[in-house]
């Protein structure tokens, strides 16, 4: 009784032992047969994905000829380590390479540097080196790399890189092409976590505007930092519009836009729902680059008497139409201080305040 219960609980364990060794080393034989399959039915594309290939394998990959055609190799948990990314690095059959996905191996900064410096790899469009072990040096290689200047997309999520390798990437002089990157779950602190949010949110805007629809660029907005950002865009000009409602804004953006000489065809800026104050508005209404205003919307904000002061006695927006500042704190003084404006003679639907 005793003994079967024994055998009884060693079963499971017995099969699941079975199931962790079921992805056993593959042989060249194995993997010949297994790509060949496979590129039957796509002879650009090649996934090996949990197949356990070792660097013996990607040697054997880097020496076979049906690989001629392949554009993307995506090798996932594969059991690659740094002298399998170094075989791929040497291959003269990768010919057509175009996109290397090597997720969830074992590649250093040794592999990075390798992969950095190969001309096999000069036509890469994606590079992707997901859960791997690559640290801010193996970042700053492939930052530095003139090989990989092609690179569009580079994912290094769930590695070791911190602000040092996060910076080296964005401000690459070498990856100028870059239009994505992926650094989450590595050792960013703030800063290194700002310059990639700079970065992602810049990537954003210029896809608006290639799609032509820059009008929507606020939409990607939310606290100062994208609004900073804002104020650095090429094509900042190109907007008529701009709305930047509940975006968590401070008066540190409202100074911002005040500033940008970029913003001196705007017509119509929407501020509304944010954490603005006197302080905000005092800019705002100070700014020669927004004289050409037509639409104000303050409407949910922290502005007071003294900001309806400002905006009544401002000698640039005097073209506005529409200026809204409801549910604020402007009491009876600030709504007769606006009414008596001689600025503000064009509004045609004031709302001083009250609703």
């Amino acid at each position: 009784m005793y003994s079967n219960r024994l055998v009884a609980l060693w079963l499971p364990f017995f099969f699941f032992s079975l199931a962790g060794n079921s992805s056993a080393l593959m042989t060249n034989e194995e993997i010949e047969k297994y790509i060949s399959s496979k590129l039957i039915r796509n002879d650009r594309v090649l996934r090996l994905n949990e197949k356990s290939i070792s660097d013996r394998g990607a040697r054997f990959l880097a020496k076979s000829p049906l690989m001629k055609s392949v554009e993307t190799l995506i090798i996932y948990k594969g059991d690659i380590r740094d002298e399998g990314v170094r075989a791929l690095a040497d291959s003269t059959k990768l010919v057509k390479l175009k996109a290397l996905y090597l997720e969830n191996n074992y590649i250093t900064d040794q592999g990075a540097a390798i992969i950095a410096s190969s001309e096999v790899f000069k036509n890469l469009k994606i590079l992707n080196l997901y859960r791997n072990k690559i640290t801010d040096k193996g970042a700053i290689a492939i930052a530095e790399s003139n090989t990989l200047s092609g690179l569009t997309e580079i994912n290094l999520n769930f590695n070791d890189i911190g602000d040092e390798g996060a910076r080296s990437l964005i401000m690459s002089s070498s990856l100028t092409q870059l239009k994505k990157i992926g650094l989450a779950y590595n050792r960013l602190k703030q800063n290194g976590g700002e310059v990639l949010e700079k970065f992602n949110i810049l990537q954003s805007m210029n896809n608006l505007r290639i799609s032509k629809r820059i009008d929507e660029i606020g939409s990607l907005i939310h606290g100062d930092l994208g609004v900073m950002v804002l104020m650095e865009f090429s094509h900042l000009s190109q907007l008529d519009k701009l709305n930047l409602s509940d975006s968590n804004l401070t008066d540190r953006s409202a100074i911002a836009i005040a500033n940008s000489k970029g913003l001196r065809d705007l017509l119509s800026l929407n501020l509304s729902g944010n954490r603005i104050t006197d302080l905000g508005v005092k800019a705002l209404t100070d700014s020669k680059n927004l004289g050409r205003l037509k639409k104000l919307n303050l409407n949910f904000n922290f502005i007071g008497d003294l900001g309806a002061k400002f905006i009544a006695e401002s000698p640039y927006l005097a073209n506005l139409k529409s200026l809204k500042l409801g549910q604020n704190q402007v009491g009876t003084a600030g709504a007769k201080v606006l009414k008596e404006s001689n600025t503000l003679v064009n509004l045609m639907h004031p709302i001083f305040g009250m609703y």
